[in-house]
């Protein structure tokens, strides 16, 4: 992008150091070209006070300047190039001078100043002469244009400034009891509306002139001032909110103040960049700025993004006999068939990526090895695209917006072509005007949105030109892929096998089942989805705490390959979303032994009760019970990150129905024990298994003992699914 080098003007607070910041400062394109002052940011637009001619409409004039009246209008944000104006709203224009404005957007109006007599008499400057008012409106001017309460012929209320919550307002006024000329005041927005104008004090307001304020989210109120020791009439100046009130003044530097009237600044959220308007160059117009930060301590060679990996997870278990083969699933829709795969994703994203045991008869998954979200990325990087050669006198187009700067806000891009010119936007075109390689250099303005610090990131990369009258050296650009000549090859990165989540790791003791479904709601093992499998197998129900929900399996075996038959016959009664799962073999400990176990074997640990400190047939907990009970609660309290499910079983005396209850009933109030003791209902959870799950005979007493206990199982964070079980056979 080509710059009109007058336009644009370089300023570093400190000239002579090297590495201050500055600002850069250039004119607004606005298109047509005309007076306009008094800038605000809308989005991404700007909203302004112009002097110019509307076509169609009757021509009213200023009557001390023969001039048409200001009127509000808006333009894209002119960053990147000229940008066209447009009237902001046919209702808010009116036969008297509009704007400057401000808006809110949690009301969603805009207060705006107006003339409040006839603008065809003389009237004083468009600074803050008398007869000014304020008014409140819908952004489309739609609605009633509402006077602002405090409006008076006797003096003026102009420029407005709204804060980011909507909740103050500031203006300027030359109303009688300020400090000389036009002061700054503010009100509150109260339930009855705005409070009464406040004076901002002798810190702001002095003998001369402070108007145009603008309030940045952050509070910093900005505004200008014809006071003495300026660059010019009106500087714009700066202050900060300290213990109710406001900090000294300070004169914003050169460029952006300058010997004319500089006033209406105005910024984005960061304020980094925003606009002002000036008649520096003889007439008002509106200026675009950006502070710069201290230039890059060096600018590396661009790297290529690389998205081609290895996967290999080394030795597989012997299938010797069965119809299954190994496969990558690389979360793209690829598929590899082995156990090394070599792939290359085509853009950054998460990918889940698995390495699967297909049953080649029915191409179906038969069991999981392997998996991983792999999370491919570009290098943390500015990245410049655009080819790597061109041709001499054709356009070139270099886009920064690939960069790759997570947490940081990207606020401008500079561009530095290599053949002394530069360009500014996030996207630019070029034109190299003699053969060679040029070296590219694309600097990145960013802020860092917690900290507020402005940076500059600068990367650079080659590009070749090519004469293009010289037909044999077109040739040589059409052979290659790279304009040196050398065809671009990628490495492909071998992920580490330690980076894969391993349904089995080596040594673990194990055992495979295949799990039918999963429900939230928990169902009768009589239910009659098990009719026909219950013919076959034992059904095995597990809760899992951390998705909530209860699974139905059946099976159990040692080695992966004594499921394959087993999950054949679950899928021929209809089970066709059933999975071969993994379940660790549980250790069971007492719960008086339980100071003996490492918290990190927890997981695969069944802490059980060797008593049973409940009254016959009774739901309450036994006084002699409690002590036992604190050793749990003192784990739960010192890893707040573990979940414990409570089992309380039954023996057989009674009837299956009651059992089930009275077993559900202990449960819950060994949970309300531990709520009472401080722990978190969402790390607690109560199962009653009546007398489903014996242990031991239920016809011998010393067997109906065993059967009557609780069964406590933690998780203690990364651990896999809930070891829960329980078996029937089918009745």
């Amino acid at each position: 992008m080509e710059r009109i080098p007058h336009l644009l003007i370089w300023s570093f607070v400190a000239q002579s150091a090297i590495g201050q910041s500055g600002y850069l400062v250039e004119r607004a394109q606005l298109e047509p070209s005309s007076e306009d002052y008094a800038p605000v940011l809308l989005d991404s637009n700007l909203v302004f006070c112009s002097i110019r001619e509307r076509p169609g409409a009757v021509r009213v004039v200023q009557a001390d300047t023969d001039e048409p009246l200001a009127d509000l209008y808006m333009a894209r944000y002119p960053d990147n190039g000229p940008s066209n104006c447009s009237l902001l709203s046919e209702g808010l224009a009116s036969p008297f001078n509009d704007g400057p404005a401000t808006f809110s957007p949690v009301h969603g109006w805009i207060c705006f100043t107006r003339n409040l007599g006839d603008p065809r008499h003389p009237s004083k400057a468009k600074g803050g002469g008398a007869g000014l008012g304020l008014f409140f409106a819908s952004r489309t001017g739609k609605e009633e244009v509402t006077p602002f309460a405090y409006n008076d012929p006797g003096f003026s209320n102009a420029h407005p400034t709204i804060s980011a919550d909507g909740g103050t307002l500031i203006f300027a006024s030359d109303r009688p009891g300020g400090f000389g000329g036009m002061d700054l005041y503010r009100c509150r927005m109260m339930d009855s509306g705005w409070s009464g104008p406040e004076n901002l004090g002798s810190a702001i307001n002095g003998p001369d002139n402070e108007v145009f304020p603008f309030l940045h989210p952050n509070g910093t109120l900005y505004f200008s001032s014809s006071r003495p020791g300026g660059l010019g009439k009106l500087d714009i100046y700066s202050a900060i909110p300290v213990n109710g009130g406001w900090s000294t003044p300070l004169a914003l530097p050169e460029p952006l103040n300058s010997a004319g009237n500089d006033l209406g600044y105005t910024s984005f959220p960061t304020d980094v960049s925003g606009a002002f308007s000036s008649d520096r160059d003889g007439t008002d117009a509106i200026f675009l700025f950006t502070r710069t930060p201290p230039s890059a301590a060096d600018c590396p060679a661009q790297e290529e993004n690389n998205y081609c990996y290895r996967f290999d997870e080394g030795p597989k278990r012997p299938m010797k006999g069965l119809p299954l083969k190994y496969r990558w699933d690389m979360g793209d829709g690829t598929l590899v068939d082995g156990t090394v795969a070599l792939h290359c994703y085509e853009r950054p994203g998460r990918y889940a990526v698995h390495l699967d045991l297909i049953d080649t008869l029915d191409n179906s998954i038969f069991f999981t090895e392997a998996r991983k979200m792999l999370e491919v990325a570009d290098i943390q990087q500015p990245y410049i695209s655009g080819p790597d050669s061109a041709r001499t006198g054709r356009s070139v187009r270099l886009d920064g917006r690939r960069s790759n700067l997570p947490d940081l806000f990207v606020e401008d891009m500079r561009w530095d072509f290599g053949d002394g010119t530069r360009g500014r936007g996030r996207a630019v075109t070029h034109a190299f005007r003699a053969p060679g390689t040029y070296t590219v250099h694309l600097n990145v303005l960013t802020t860092d949105p917690v900290t507020g610090v402005l940076a500059d990131q600068c990367i650079q990369r080659d590009i070749v030109v090519i004469d293009r009258f010289k037909d044999q050296e077109d040739a040589v650009l059409a052979s290659y892929k790279d304009a040196s000549g050398v065809t671009r090859e990628f490495a492909y990165q071998t992920l580490p096998s330690d980076q894969f989540e391993l349904t089995v790791k080596q040594g673990e003791d194990v055992k495979f089942t295949v799990e039918l479904f999963a429900t939230r709601e928990r169902l009768s093992l009589n239910d009659a989805r098990f009719t026909e499998i219950r013919k076959f197998f034992p059904v095995i129900e597990r809760y899992d705490p951390e998705r909530g929900v209860y699974t139905y399996s059946v099976g159990n075996a040692n080695t992966l390959a004594e499921m394959y038959a087993v999950l054949q016959k679950v899928k021929q009664l209809r089970f066709l979303d059933a999975e071969v799962m993994v379940i660790a073999v549980e250790k069971v400990t007492d719960l008086s032994h339980l100071a003996l176990v490492e918290l990190d074997q927890l997981n695969n640990t069944v802490v059980r009760s060797s008593s049973v400190y409940f009254a016959t047939d009774q739901a309450g907990i036994d006084p002699e019970f409690l002590p036992q009970l604190d050793r749990l609660v003192d784990i739960l309290r010192d890893h707040p990150g573990s979940t414990l499910v409570i089992e309380a079983h039954t023996d057989s005396r009674g009837t299956e129905a009651h059992n089930m209850v009275l077993s559900g009933r202990r449960a819950e109030a060994l949970v309300a024990h531990f709520i009472g003791a401080g722990i978190a209902a969402d790390r607690l959870f109560a199962i009653g298994y009546g007398e489903d799950q014996p242990i031991a005979d239920n016809r011998t007493e010393k067997g109906r003992g065993l059967n009557r206990r609780v069964d406590f199982r933690f998780r203690t964070g990364n651990a896999g699914a809930e070891q829960q079980a329980r078996t029937t056979q089918a009745r």
